[in-house]
């Protein structure tokens, strides 16, 4: 029996592990038989920003959360925080669908004690916001980088952007009640819309400076990867306008999101190569850039979300009267 409960954890590591690991393969594979440059500039300040700038990433995903909970009465502990996104964020990046979603909203509920509903909702508006706020950026580096007449895929994106904002503004607006009365819905459609119900309790109860307060942290996210990939394509050799990076790297992120492709693998790379080389890159330098992207956007995260999913296993079976007896034994040391 022993010997089975040992087993477990190592399966579910080795689960984890199966997709990051493919795709680790796949970039060893692309250097090995590609002829990938060689890193022309090994400045060790621009290694150092690269690095930091991947740390301040993950940060911000915190920073996003914490914002979009300031409208619940649970306990916001950073440092809980922290480990829950990263855990989930691991999730998402070895699975082959979005598992941090649902992992996240069970996470709130086992430590924030926040119900499934209201938890969902949350989660909900922040993988919204997430996508909304890219595809804005997108809308202007598409209408850049296409050739003129080529304005139907702004035109797309400027709709899908509307239609979103829309959505959340009317959610939190009194004609939502009206209509939601009104409309013949079914029993459970009714309960799940109903306008004293958690999920739209949980969407009104975010104020609306902390919703623009996390659209902004999600703009800033993509001037720090812009920022880092004009760095990456110093140390590649190549130079590319700090301004077209930040376009770029949200475009490809915005069409990833939606393509619904685990970690939008093959569609967001191949798009930030395709936009790198409409932009001017050297295609070659361009998929150098493209590859260091997804392995520091995938695999630091998922290294630290793998930390993370141990130390919140471990408070788990601790169970609260053991983590309540801990930190009062911390009090009195």
């Amino acid at each position: 029996m022993r010997l089975g409960l040992a087993r477990a954890p190592q399966r579910r590591l080795l689960a984890w592990l199966v997709l990051p690991l493919t795709l680790a393969a796949g970039i060893f594979l692309l250097i090995r038989f590609y002829e990938v440059p060689s890193v022309e500039d090994p400045n060790p300040l621009g290694i150092a920003l690269i690095v930091l700038l991947t740390g301040l990433l993950v940060v911000g995903s915190v920073a996003v959360a914490y914002c979009i909970l300031v409208g619940t009465a649970g306990n916001r502990s950073v440092r809980q925080l922290y480990l829950m996104v990263t855990a989930s964020l691991a999730a998402n990046y070895s699975t082959p669908v979005k598992a941090g979603i649902p992992l996240r909203v069970y996470l709130y509920k086992r430590f924030m004690g926040m119900g499934l509903a209201t938890g969902s909702a949350l989660v909900g508006l922040e993988v919204l916001l997430g996508t909304l706020v890219p595809a804005v950026i997108a809308l202007f580096a598409l209408m850049l980088l296409l050739p003129e007449g080529g304005l139907a895929v702004p035109a797309v994106v400027a709709a899908g952007a509307g239609v979103a904002m829309a959505a959340i503004a009317f959610v939190r607006s009194r004609s939502y009640d009206r209509a939601v009365s009104r409309l013949p819905l079914p029993g459970i459609a009714r309960r799940v819309l109903a306008p004293g119900g958690d999920i739209v309790a949980a969407v009104r109860g975010v104020p609306l400076w902390s919703l623009g307060a996390a659209a902004g942290i999600y703009a800033t996210m993509f001037v720090l990867v812009g920022i880092r990939s004009f760095y990456a394509f110093q140390l590649f050799g190549g130079s590319m306008n700090v301004v077209e990076l930040v376009g770029i790297s949200a475009a490809a992120f915005a069409l990833g999101s939606v393509s619904f492709v685990p970690m939008g693998l093959g569609v967001r790379d191949a798009t930030l190569v395709a936009l790198f080389v409409q932009a001017g890159a050297d295609r070659d330098v361009a998929i150098a850039v493209a590859a260091l992207d997804r392995l520091l956007s995938t695999g630091v995260p998922f290294l630290l979300g793998i930390l993370s999913a141990q130390i919140l296993s471990l408070q788990a079976i601790l169970g609260p009267k053991d983590r309540e007896a801990q930190m009062a034994h911390g009090e009195t040391d």
